[in-house]
């Protein structure tokens, strides 16, 4: 379908074959998840947590950052089900959820290769 600046394809249709974004199984419903490795402080934030749980305060303190900064980018994580957090008393602690990264990861994987089962191999009708 031709694009132009009046004529748009409509939000909710779907390329041939695929989930609808939303729809169980769609890609788009990783979005979230791949979001996470887009900042290279949340990838710092993920490889510090992966020596265990850390304080708020030990993040902040590791990475030379300001709290709300690494707040902001601790939420996109628990957003994205990188991480869970308890609180104690004032502090906050953060740590790696493996069990939902690996659940994301593994429907991933499986959506990825449902799309890959239904290649019908060449569709071009340009000849």
């Amino acid at each position: 379908m031709k694009v132009s600046a009046t004529t748009r394809p409509r939000a909710d249709a779907a390329p041939t074959g695929l989930a609808r974004p939303g729809e169980a199984g769609g890609l788009a419903d990783f979005a979230p998840f791949f979001k996470a490795f887009g900042s290279d402080t949340r990838i710092a934030i993920i490889e510090h947590l992966m020596t265990g749980e850390k304080c708020v305060c030990e993040i902040t303190a590791h990475l030379s950052l300001s709290q709300p900064l690494i707040s902001h980018h601790l939420a996109i994580l628990r957003d994205a089900g990188f991480v869970c957090s308890r609180g104690q008393g004032a502090r906050t602690y953060y740590a790696i959820d493996w069990e939902s990264f690996d659940e994301r990861l593994q429907g991933f994987v499986r959506a990825a290769a449902e799309l890959r089962e239904r290649d019908a191999g060449p569709s071009c009708v340009c000849g």
